[in-house]
């Protein structure tokens, strides 16, 4: 054989090499090709329900899946209840569903307008980091652990005052009183 040969037939064993390679004519190709894009999707949704069950965004066991509790007027999570613009304000942490027809909210409607307050749901995802077994109330939110409704005292960046048991918020609110009869 000499050069021009040896050259055509290395040509002609590269393009079967290569055909061999790009041939998705098999319909087996075709079928892992289309399990492992189906595969892909299933993942990708399975993550997206796991995060939305564990945020609390979804309750699996009522027909109704509620809003997500922490948006809305007046409303804090953990991470954005220090800091807020007022020099001087309150937040009230108890449980939305448990204490929904509590007198927590109607305390924040009935005073706000000599404080801002504001809530903070202990039941919700995005407050797990400051809820805990036991209540330790520091203002170092790493630190920061609420296992009951309290109301806390905030100027600036630290708590001023806390009050855990609903006769000492009731207490609390009750310099106000003589105001609201005025």
């Amino acid at each position: 054989m000499n050069k021009k040969q040896i050259k055509k037939e290395q040509e002609r064993l590269k393009r079967e090499r290569n055909e061999v390679y790009m041939d998705f004519n098999d319909k087996n190709d075709i079928k892992k090709v289309i399990y492992v894009s189906l595969g892909v999707i299933l993942f990708i949704a399975l993550v997206f329900v796991a995060i939305n069950i564990f945020n609390g965004t979804w309750n699996l066991f009522t027909r109704a899946n509620s809003p997500i509790s922490d948006q809305g007027e007046n409303r804090v999570i953990c991470g954005t209840m220090f800091g807020k613009s007022d020099d001087e304000y309150l937040v009230i942490a108890y449980d939305f569903e448990e204490d929904e027809n509590s007198f927590y909210p109607i305390l924040k409607d009935k005073y706000n307008m000599f404080a801002q307050i504001y809530e903070l749901d202990l039941h919700s995802g995005f407050n797990k980091t400051c809820v805990g077994e036991k209540t330790n109330i520091t203002s170092d939110l790493k630190t920061l652990k609420l296992a009951e409704p309290t109301l806390l005292k905030i100027k600036g960046d630290e708590v001023i005052e806390s009050y855990t048991t609903k006769e000492e918020i009731k207490n609390y609110f009750s310099k106000y009183d003589d105001m609201t009869k005025q």
